[in-house]
Parts: structure tokens; C-alpha cells; sequence
């Protein structure tokens, strides 16, 4: 990269949003913080950084975080988007990679400003607490993101800063708590921060363009973990009743689901889960299949079960993280509620690096 800063060593205005979990949380017993200001009262700052402080309308445990609630957060990031040069989100860590797809899918490639969020192990009066580092070294990071023209959503982690598209949390105490499956971080935060591959840069012809929402979502999407011993009938009730417009199955291998036959003692039937995939597509129930693995790539045609549910139905969610998949599968079906093909070309289009990179050679010699 060019080691010339762009951006004039100007004041740097930092929207910081703070909606909760434990980084907001202050005193003992432990409370949400009274405000933002609470909390970043005796935090370093670097001196080139003026912030600008707002809490969000609840704040709450991010447990609690519902999607049309993160959609309230991208509506209050847009309306401060043209008078700030950088967003800093505070979050609980439990669903912070849920929310980090959710901005990625909302915004997509429109956000031309460095967005961050943060959130901390133990809250800030806690003897040992990660808040006054991680807190600093975010700000440290959006500076550099902005004289740099660093954009996107990212996740800053101790020393680690994360792409916001694959980020996972992987640690309940752990101060690294997060990671990206199939990537390494995209900087590092030394004494001085280290830009490394997967940073994307500003983009002259969309950044004089408005940010966007996309915001549309469909909410009747539920997912299950799915083996052998798994009854079918957990989601073929589901079927039966029309309470789901999507179901996310996490499968086994490269995108196998199990094709035994179980007795439904209630109505007399037998049918298996290749039997739930299709009974729930003929209902216009989309079925979507992910990988339980950190390198996971769903190939349905791969093994014959993988080609049964494909034959049944069955979308593959390629090598998306849960939380990715989840919010992006959402947004397809809303987007193309009757357009299977349509909803698998969407899945399947790498739009903000949600994506594993990179292909197989299927091809084969006799």
C-alpha cells in the first residue's frame, strides 16, 4: 500500500454509538452505563480524534439484540453519515459477529467510511479489564482507517482487527475472543497499526453517492443442527403449520443430510429429512444447507446425500459463517420470496468478501 497519508492530519470526528453488554456496563453490581460519556470517561484518546458520543435507544444485553433493532443502529450510523469520518459501535461480544453481518448485508459496498465495533470481556471498573485497551486502540484504528481510506465493517480484538463479513467468537473468556474462519486479521495494532491483505479502500465513484440500506428481511427463518438422531419432525410441524418461510440445516461433510427414515408416531407416516426438504419446498419453504466447519464449503452434489437434498430442494449457503448466513439468507428470501434460482445466485455472489475465495478442480481423469 502507499505510505503516503491521503486524509489531511485534521480533527477526526468518530461517531461512537454505545448499545450495551458488557463493555457498557459499569459499578457493582454491574448496571448499563448512565451514558457513553460514563463510560469513556478517562479512556486515551489519540489527540488528532475529537469524538462525538450518542447512546442507542436500548441498550441492553446483546442476547437480547433483535435484527430490526441493528436496523435501527445502520439508520442512526446513516443519519451521521456525511458529518463523521469513522463509526465506533460498542457491543456485547455474544452477538457482536451477528451484527457485524447485519451492517455488511445492510450497507454492502455503499458504507465508504470505517465502521468498528468493540466489545470487552470485563466491564470497565473490573481490577485487570480489557475496556481502557480495547477502547484506545479502536480509536487509535479508526484514525489510521480514516487517513488511510480504510473502509467497511471490521472488529478490533486486543491486537487483531478482523473483517467484519466472517468474524466469529470463539472465546467466553478469552480476552481474543474473536476470529475470522479461513482468514487472518486484516491489521494488527502495534505501536503503530499494520495494514495487511483483506482491507478494502475507498472507492472514488461510490463515495460520492449516498450510504443505503438494504433493510428488507425476512423474519420467518429458523436454523437447526441436524444428525442422524435427529427427528425430522422438528421441522416438518413447522412445515405443516406454514410458520416458516426459511430454514437454515447445519449439515454434515459438504453439505450431506442424513436420509433414514423415522416413524411419526403422531400421524402414522414415515419420512426422513430429505422428505422434510422436499415437503418444505413444495410449500414454498426455502431450505438452506451450511457447513459445520471453520473451512466448510457446501457442495451438494459432492456425496449422493448431499445430491438427494439438492434434488429435494436444498440451497447451498457456500462457506458463509452462521451469522452470515443467516442474515443474508434472510435478506435473499425477502428479496426473491418465490425465486429459488434467484436466492441461490444471491447466496452464491461474493458481495462484501463473506465469502471463501478460491476453487476446487472438480475435474476428473480416468
Amino acid at each position: 500500500m502507499n505510505d503516503k497519508q491521503i486524509s489531511p492530519p485534521n480533527k477526526i470526528k468518530v461517531y461512537v454509538l454505545n448499545t450495551g453488554g458488557t463493555l457498557g456496563m459499569v459499578g457493582k453490581p454491574l448496571r448499563p452505563a448512565k451514558s457513553a460519556a460514563e463510560l469513556l470517561e478517562g479512556i486515551n484518546t489519540p489527540p488528532e480524534v475529537e469524538l462525538i458520543i450518542d447512546d442507542f435507544k436500548f441498550r441492553q444485553d446483546s442476547t437480547n439484540i433483535l435484527h430490526a433493532e441493528r436496523l435501527m443502529m445502520a439508520r442512526q450510523i446513516a443519519e451521521n453519515y456525511k458529518t463523521h469520518d469513522a463509526f465506533v459501535i460498542m457491543h456485547g461480544t455474544d452477538s457482536m459477529a451477528e451484527t457485524a453481518a447485519a451492517f455488511c448485508m445492510f450497507f454492502k459496498l455503499s458504507l465508504q467510511k470505517p465502521l468498528i465495533l468493540v466489545g470487552a470481556q470485563m466491564s470497565k471498573d473490573e481490577p485487570g479489564s480489557d475496556v481502557q485497551l480495547q477502547l484506545s486502540n479502536t480509536f487509535r484504528v479508526a484514525s489510521a482507517f480514516h487517513r488511510y481510506n480504510i473502509v467497511g465493517v471490521y472488529n478490533v480484538c486486543i491486537g487483531d482487527i478482523w473483517d467484519g463479513s466472517r468474524l466469529r467468537k470463539r472465546a467466553e473468556s478469552n480476552f481474543m475472543a474473536f476470529y475470522t474462519p479461513g482468514r487472518h486479521p486484516v491489521a494488527r495494532i502495534w505501536p503503530h497499526i499494520h495494514f495487511d491483505e483483506g482491507l478494502r479502500y475507498k472507492d472514488p465513484v461510490l463515495a460520492v453517492q449516498d450510504l443505503k440500506i438494504d433493510g428488507v428481511l425476512e423474519r420467518k427463518v429458523a436454523t437447526f443442527k441436524v444428525s442422524a438422531d435427529t427427528p425430522p419432525w422438528v421441522v416438518m410441524d413447522q412445515v405443516l403449520k406454514n410458520r416458516l418461510k426459511g430454514v437454515i440445516l447445519e449439515c454434515k461433510g459438504a453439505g450431506n443430510i442424513p436420509n433414514r427414515e423415522w416413524e411419526d408416531y403422531e400421524n402414522g407416516t414415515t419420512y426422513s429429512w430429505i422428505d422434510v426438504i422436499a415437503a418444505a419446498t413444495k410449500a414454498g419453504i426455502h431450505v438452506g444447507i451450511i457447513s459445520p466447519f471453520e473451512d466448510g464449503r457446501v457442495i451438494l452434489g459432492r456425496y449422493e446425500l448431499g445430491a438427494e437434498a439438492l434434488e429435494a430442494g436444498a440451497i447451498s449457503l457456500e462457506s458463509l459463517t452462521p451469522d452470515m448466513a443467516d442474515i443474508k439468507f434472510r435478506q435473499a428470501i425477502a428479496m426473491f420470496p418465490t425465486d429459488r434460482e434467484k436466492i441461490q445466485e444471491f447466496i452464491s455472489t461474493n458481495i462484501i468478501g463473506e465469502l471463501l475465495t478460491g476453487a476446487e478442480d472438480s475435474e476428473e481423469f480416468i
